[in-house]
């Protein structure tokens, strides 16, 4: 329709519009319908042709947009938005920021000795901690190498009653994200609220944040012996042969960390988060959520550096980029478990089997249904009954209501449903 079309529309509209001001000057003398070929008649064709024209695109737009939300990628999006992902990865975040400084202090506290013995493994470590958070330890940095250089040297003091005190407190700061991302990453998979003891959650948080450092300290260790071993292997070949050695030392530290992050995650959502799943089961998502990582953590600076050049944030900078940071880390590991989620939901697995009190609140749920179902029925019943039915449809009604109402009485608290940052 061209624009001829366009102004015989808007003629007959505002011709409509005269007609009906004037008492509809094309009624017929005795008030029955106008005949066919009418301006009204004509201008319900042409609205009719309008729609018919963009009956198709409309159509073909929501198909598009149906087959673009069943693709898996945007269903693993959709179930992170759905449990309140951002929420979460903001409270992992905080957790985390809190959690990293008690966690350099207890490893260079307790490994101070040895460390200050063997410099090589000292700046491995400095550089491995770097690599995971980036721009937190140096010279201008919020942790300066020589205050850790300190507290390794000053180690003994750990084992004074104010030391372990100390210690103590700073487990206790560390273990509080392991606990959040438990949280966070079982509201991820859709499982309840972590009901075994307190105590012994705590005691697998602080396993997990133990290995997890015991880890870094291994690595920077692997790291101290692959390049003391690639540098004699290397004097044993030409010298032209040594300008590859440190493109492949950068190889191996990238390929170590993909391999810590990967495993952190599986850690996290095997162990920790307690669901019931495989290696084979994970290990896609978590090796993609590694990958991520790597890419974060070898884009950090520049991220961190792009994101905080406001002049008003000078002041804050740091504790800003490491919020920062942790944001982006938490929003993988969240979106990364998302992954693994639909995909046990694709293949009709569970990631959690219920307990026997949530498998009664189950069964106890299905029967307060029931009941409100033929409670429905009796006053459907009772409403439509002769006078002659009325009183058996009224007994039928009260039992209806008296059973239900002894059901609701009967109600224990349903595990599901209580929140799941009480932990």
């Amino acid at each position: 329709m061209g624009r001829a079309d366009d102004e015989e529309l808007r003629r007959a509209v505002e011709e409509g519009a005269t007609a009906d001001a004037t008492g509809g000057a094309d009624a017929a003398p005795d008030g029955s319908p106008a005949p066919d070929g009418t301006l009204r008649t004509r201008l319900e064709q042409r609205l009719g042709e309008r729609f018919e024209l963009l009956e198709q695109p409309i159509a073909r737009v929501t198909d598009v947009t149906n087959k673009t939300l069943a693709l898996f990628p945007a269903r693993v999006w959709r179930r992170f938005l759905s449990a309140n992902g951002f929420l979460l990865s903001a409270g992992m975040s905080y957790q985390a920021l809190f959690a990293v400084f008690a966690a350099v202090y207890i490893v260079f506290a307790v490994a101070g000795i040895w460390l200050i013995g063997s410099p090589e493994t000292l700046d491995a470590l400095i550089a491995l901690i770097n690599t995971y958070v980036p721009g937190l330890i140096g010279d201008d940095k919020i942790i300066r190498e020589a205050d850790l250089r300190q507290i390794a040297r000053s180690s003994a003091s750990v084992l004074t009653i104010t030391g372990v005190a100390a210690i103590a407190v700073l487990v206790w700061t560390a273990i509080g994200w392991i606990t959040y991302s438990r949280i966070a990453v079982r509201a991820i998979f859709g499982m309840p609220r972590d009901r075994r003891a307190y105590l012994l959650l705590k005691a697998r948080d602080l396993l997990v944040s133990l290995a997890l450092g015991l880890t870094l300290f291994a690595a920077a260790v692997l790291s101290v012996a692959s390049t003391a071993a690639l540098d004699w292997i290397l004097s044993l070949f030409p010298d032209e042969f040594r300008d590859w050695s440190t493109t492949f030392v950068r190889v191996a530290g990238l390929a170590l960390v993909y391999a810590i992050d990967t495993a952190a995650l599986m850690v996290l959502f095997r162990f920790v988060a307690g669901a019931r799943l495989t290696l084979t089961r994970m290990a896609l998502g978590a090796g993609l959520g590694g990958a991520a990582l790597l890419v974060l953590q070898v884009l950090g600076s520049q991220l961190l550096g792009g994101a905080t050049r406001n002049p008003l944030l000078s002041t804050f900078v740091v504790f800003i980029a490491l919020l920062l940071w942790f944001r982006l880390t938490s929003v993988v590991t969240l979106v990364a478990a998302s992954w693994i989620s639909i995909a046990a939901e694709d293949r009709g697995e569970a990631l959690y089997e219920p307990t026997a009190e949530e498998r009664a609140a189950r069964e106890h749920d299905a029967l307060v249904i029931a009941a409100e179902v033929r409670l429905r029925e009796a006053r459907t019943e009772l409403e439509a009954a002769p006078w002659w039915r009325r009183p058996g449809a009224r007994w039928r009604l009260d039992a209806a209501e008296e059973e239900l109402q002894s059901l609701l009485d009967a109600r224990r608290p349903d595990p599901r449903r209580e929140s799941m940052m009480g932990e």
